[in-house]
């Protein structure tokens, strides 16, 4: 009763997951030198195993923050393909370099080629994770509008 108690107290008090309660339980049970379950040498197995986060899509991001995670990914060795409109369709080159200064309006994007492209604080973008490719796409969501009230007195 008491076990149950303090496991309640530490998961509801303390913060700790349920995961982190139950490893400290068999890492007691193993420095008192007690033999081990198959279910808590399975839980170790599984609790020491490191999965690879699974990329994700990115959505409705600002111009800041779309500079950040392109920098993010660009630093950490993905491949990030501009798939913005420009006057003659879809760009669709890599992204070499992003230069943003925070109190601009706009943040230039260097790719491939030395082609250059701006992103503007009024519009929203997609970074999409291409499966087959193993890529990321770089899209626009949309111009975002703000509504300003006015009055006709």
């Amino acid at each position: 009763m008491e076990m149950g108690l303090k496991k309640t107290l530490k998961y509801y008090i303390l913060g700790e997951s349920l995961k982190e309660i139950e490893a400290n339980r068999i890492l007691d049970k193993i420095s008192k030198k007690k033999s081990l379950s198959d279910r808590e040498k399975r839980f170790l197995e599984l609790y020491n195993h490191k999965t690879e986060e699974a990329p994700k899509d990115h959505m409705y991001l600002s111009k800041n923050t779309t500079c950040e995670r392109v920098r993010t990914l660009i630093d950490s060795g993905k491949s990030v393909i501009c798939d913005l409109h420009d006057r003659d369709g879809k760009i669709g080159l890599p992204i070499i370099d992003i230069d943003n200064t925070h109190t601009d309006d706009d943040c230039t994007i260097l790719m491939k080629g030395n082609e250059t492209y701006k992103l503007q604080d009024r519009f929203l973008y997609n970074l999409i994770y291409i499966q087959k490719s193993n890529k990321y796409s770089l899209q626009e969501q949309g111009e975002y509008y703000e509504k300003i009230n006015h009055d006709n007195d």
